[in-house]
């Protein structure tokens, strides 16, 4: 084959390959016409991942109290809802080392009261109390001769680390409770990757969507912040989330017609507004979806999905020997490094996760295709014509 004509060749599967590749990257973009004002949002299947609307979904900012969620599910993994747990004085108080007092939200315990690790999370999730996630850290964090701080930091390592194995990227947590301090945020396509992750859930699911709780001592009885557990009927549940770096945060996840949707604005505007946003895009995420299967169309676009974090444990621990920096390494304690002092503790089996392992999209598959077509044609030539001088093809300037 001539120069020329292997040029030609060449340039024929590369416009295919940006045809195709441009056919299958269809991205779920902002919708103007529903007038969203928060400044960030994401509304995806909570089964599939199917991504109908987005605007700066993969922006790492504040996330505020959304933080909780995260707290929620690695306490539930950790330890059995009836871990008992004992107040201390730091619980009360913010990162600054200040109490927490007007600014921020509580549960409303005093110091040296006791309470079930659900109590706690009730009393984190429901009025979004910053003293119960850090009663929670500091509890299931907490090895022999550690301070309050460094307990609640092993336990905010575990997240951070658990959010390395579902391949989480937009995400690093400096506290359990969301408090604002640099270095530490989101974005809104994680916390909706993180809802599929935990959409199975049921225990975790219930708290989210309860309107009001009693503790089991009777002390306390707490209230939900979120407003759409009884302004829209189709939520399960939810959580909000605000301080002034942040700003009106809410996920909500909602169910219709057996469909499940999640929806995540960020960095809203109040006093209802924020609300009004993550009601427009459920609705329209459940008419994207009801009008698909009408017409029996597939999906094309984005797919809000993670990496099985089993599978990334057990690299990890094939590989004990591993640099992970210091950050990941003190994340790297075991779940069994709790168990020192928190007795009985238990991890719930995988089933309830939701797990499914990230897709690579159409697009890889086409890439390797045309790679193993392109390698496939060359040796053909190469056995056919053995006699020819082979020329050396310089292809490092279409390395991926």
């Amino acid at each position: 084959m001539t120069p020329i004509r292997a040029r030609a060749r060449m340039c024929i599967i590369l416009l295919i390959l940006t045809q195709l590749l441009g056919a299958t990257r269809v991205l779920a973009q902002e919708v103007p016409e529903l007038q969203v004002n928060s400044k960030r949002y994401i509304v995806a299947d909570m089964d599939t991942g199917e991504v109908f609307a987005q605007r700066g979904a993969r922006d790492k900012v504040p996330i505020a109290s959304l933080t909780k969620v995260f707290t929620a599910a690695q306490a539930m993994e950790m330890a059995p809802l009836t871990t008992p747990i004992t107040t201390v004085d730091s619980d009360l108080r913010a990162p600054e080392g200040n109490y927490f007092g007007s600014s921020g939200t509580l549960m409303g315990f005093g110091v040296g009261e006791t309470y079930t690790l659900e109590d706690m999370i009730y009393g984190m999730l429901l009025p979004s109390g910053n003293d119960a996630a850090n009663a929670i850290a500091r509890t299931l964090g907490a090895r022999p001769g550690d301070s309050a701080a460094q307990a609640t930091q092993r336990f905010v390592d575990l997240m951070n680390q658990r959010f390395v194995d579902l391949g989480l990227t937009d995400t690093h947590l400096v506290n359990p409770h969301g408090w604002g301090v640099p270095d530490h945020y989101s974005s809104a396509w994680d916390v909706a990757a993180f809802a599929r992750y935990v959409a199975d859930n049921e225990p975790l699911l219930e708290i989210m969507g309860a309107r009001s709780y009693v503790t089991s001592n009777g002390l306390l009885r707490l209230s939900n912040t979120n407003r759409l557990l009884t302004d829209y009927e189709p939520i399960i549940g939810g959580k909000t989330g605000y301080d002034l770096d942040a700003g009106y945060c809410l996920l909500n996840i909602a169910s219709q017609r057996d469909r499940r949707m999640i929806a995540v604005t960020l960095d809203g505007i109040a006093p209802g507004d924020w609300y009004d946003d993550n009601r427009v895009l459920l609705d329209y995420g459940f008419e994207r979806k009801a009008s698909l299967l009408a017409a029996n169309r597939s999906f094309v676009g984005d797919i809000v999905s993670f990496s099985d974090p089993a599978a990334a444990e057990m690299a990890r621990s094939a590989r004990p020997s591993a640099s992970l920096g210091p950050a990941v390494a003190a994340g790297r304690a075991s779940l069994s490094d709790a168990a020192d002092v928190v007795p009985a503790i238990t991890v719930p089996s995988e089933t309830h996760r939701g797990v499914e392992v990230e897709s690579r999209g159409a697009a890889t598959w086409i890439l390797a295709a045309v790679a193993i077509a392109l390698v496939g044609y060359r040796g053909l030539l190469t056995f056919r014509r053995p006699m020819q001088t082979r020329r050396h093809v310089d292809m490092s300037s279409n390395a991926a």
